[in-house]
């Protein structure tokens, strides 16, 4: 954004007259000096001569203005502000005071042009602050018709970043809403996937024996398998989506995560193929890992402030019960066990309990008999 404002900056020359009777020839001539290295672009040479008559004379707002206006052509706006507010206050001379008025504005709105493509908030408050200075230098000066334009062109830009920033606020909005359904997915696949690791672990132990219908649980397992897996390239997909040039770093965590997950469902769906539901277990707990491993992930960056309104925990709750579709064999036994309000850092929670108990009953399956001799 650059709008075409009004000289945007008052020369020093103008000023020699005045630097000379204010306090001497001495000041006089290093502001003389100084402003033909201004005229020649010399700005640091133009700044030690400045400084000097500053020593000589340090209440001088003339001295104050000049070195204002010689940090201005250096881009240090910062310092370019300190000195004209300091010639503001100091001088006693109305058209002086409006143009270090004017002059503070116009640093104001170069800030703000700094700021435009990082932090739209930051640039309109920039701008709010120079009209607010082009204002005080028209109370000063009526007739300063330079900063009443500029005045009106830094409204048309406030007016233009507010429309900016409503409409980026709406996005940003938008994105909140649909990681708030990633989440919800992610929490749901991690519920499916650990019922999907513990049937597998149940099939590993009837596998010597095979009872009555074992080939159709692991053909139903198999099934739910894919399904959690369709579930998980689904929720890869929506990331790449909500992000599709660069993704946020916890974000490109989560998709690391996926990756991996994905990769180990495909290996368990290959060991149930092959009826061998001990190895996709194996698959199936470290896929179960990285999807809990992408769902903190995602939670870190929810929880990262994004200038939403919604709070952490409405960000992460209503568990989404839409896609992919529940495998079939667990689907009344866990809307009995999963509360509706459960939300996905409780499914972390219980999860590592969930796993700690399945090792307990595992080692307890394979426990040695004791020797009786």
């Amino acid at each position: 954004m650059r709008a075409m404002f009004a000289s945007m900056i008052l020369a020093t020359a103008f000023l020699l007259a005045a630097a000379g009777t204010a306090f001497g020839d001495s000041p006089g001539k290093m502001i003389a000096r100084g402003n033909r290295d201004f005229d020649r672009g010399d700005y640091d040479r133009a700044v030690e001569q400045y400084e000097k008559a500053s020593v000589r004379a340090p209440e001088s707002p003339v001295v104050a203005f000049n070195l204002g206006d010689a940090y201005y052509r250096k881009e240090d706006y910062q310092k370019a502000r300190k000195y004209f507010e300091d010639a503001a206050l100091k001088t006693t001379d109305l058209s002086l005071e409006s143009n270090a008025w004017y002059n503070l504005g116009n640093c104001a709105v170069r800030e703000a042009e700094r700021q435009v493509d990082s932090d739209l908030e930051k640039a309109l408050e920039l701008y709010q602050e120079s009209v607010r200075f082009y204002g005080t230098a028209l109370e000063k000066d009526p007739d300063f018709s330079d900063a009443a334009f500029n005045m009106e062109i830094a409204r048309l830009v406030i007016k233009d970043l507010l429309d900016k920033i409503k409409k980026q606020q709406e996005i940003m909005q938008a994105q909140q809403e649909k990681m708030k359904e990633i989440i919800d997915s992610l929490s749901t696949l991690i519920t499916w996937e650990a019922d999907a690791a513990g049937r597998s672990s149940q099939l590993a132990s009837d596998e010597r024996r095979k009872p009555q219908g074992w080939e159709d649980r692991v053909e139903l397992l198999e099934r739910d398998q894919m399904k959690i897996e369709d579930g998980t390239g689904e929720v890869r997909r929506k990331l790449e989506d909500l992000f599709p040039e660069q993704q946020p770093p916890p974000v490109a965590r989560a998709s690391s995560h996926l990756d991996t997950s994905l990769a180990n469902q495909r290996d368990a769906l290959q060991d149930l193929d092959a009826r061998k539901p001990g190895k996709a277990n194996a698959d199936q707990e470290e896929a179960l890992e990285q999807l809990k491993k992408s769902l903190a992930a995602l939670i870190e960056g929810q929880q990262q402030p994004q200038g939403g309104d919604q709070g952490e925990e409405q960000q992460q709750r209503e568990q989404a019960q839409q896609e992919p579709q529940e495998p079939e064999e667990s689907r009344q036994q866990r809307a009995e066990a999963t509360p509706r309000d459960e939300t996905a850092q409780d499914i972390l929670d219980e999860e590592k309990e969930n796993k700690k108990k399945r090792q307990r009953e595992a080692r307890q399956r394979y426990r040695r008999v004791d020797k009786d001799w």
